[in-house]
């Protein structure tokens, strides 16, 4: 069941209107914005735990409900990391309001409330994986980054410009299996030889990770917030 909604903006251009809809999902609403672009991405928003989906035109009701469905397992991790950010930001001032609107319901009740998961937290532990895989991979690619920057990016794991040899990788990797963190370096570093995704830069992956689109696999089961 979906219901149409207003308030979204108008983009630049002929024919760039976003549209949005309520979609009635496993009993709660999710709202779905309608653009012109490739992919799918699910935002957990907080302070409730609200889901949003951004998602191209056309896609249908049963397609978003499948996209949905699968990442049920990382909502629910989400939405305990809101949970506990939440929680430490009150603790640290009873005088703190509730910034929950009247009436509203919040996630926190719902999820487990997990570890440290803080940014610094995340920054830590990528840093201390990262000189094994420099030494491990520099050596196979032939490449050395000039510098890696970790940083949080909600719509990429990885990113690389080729002209200055920086990588960026995803803060959010640390909370994933190691093997997606050495995936995604090591296809960062590839594109040091091959800008594109291109036949060169799926020989030399193929190379170099002989696995690596079962692990491209794995890490798209999870979405970037």
């Amino acid at each position: 069941m979906t219901k149409t909604i207003g308030g979204c903006r108008r983009g630049r251009g002929a024919g760039s209107t976003v549209k949005c809809r309520l979609l009635e999902l496993d009993g709660e609403e999710v709202l779905v914005i309608s653009k012109r672009i490739k992919n799918v991405y699910l935002r957990v928003k907080p302070p409730e735990g609200r889901l949003e989906v951004t998602a191209p035109v056309g896609l249908s009701d049963k397609q978003l409900e499948e996209f949905v469905r699968a990442r049920r397992v990382w909502i629910g991790r989400t939405r305990g990391r809101i949970c506990t950010s939440i929680s430490e930001i009150a603790g640290a001032s009873n005088d703190s309001a509730d910034d929950r609107k009247p009436g509203g319901k919040s996630r926190c009740g719902d999820e487990p409330q997990g570890k440290d998961r803080s940014e610094d937290r995340a920054r830590r532990i990528i840093e201390e994986r990262l000189p094994r895989l420099v030494e491990t991979w520099v050596p196979v690619v032939g490449k050395r980054p000039t510098a890696i920057t970790l940083r949080h990016m909600k719509t990429r794991w990885g990113s690389c410009t080729p002209s200055t040899g920086r990588i960026r990788l995803n803060t959010e990797l640390a909370w994933l299996d190691p093997e997606l963190l050495e995936y995604v370096f090591v296809h960062e570093l590839t594109h040091l030889h091959a800008h594109g995704h291109g036949t060169l830069f799926q020989e030399l992956m193929t190379r170099y990770m002989p696995d690596w689109r079962q692990r491209r696999k794995r890490l798209n089961q999870y979405v970037v917030i």
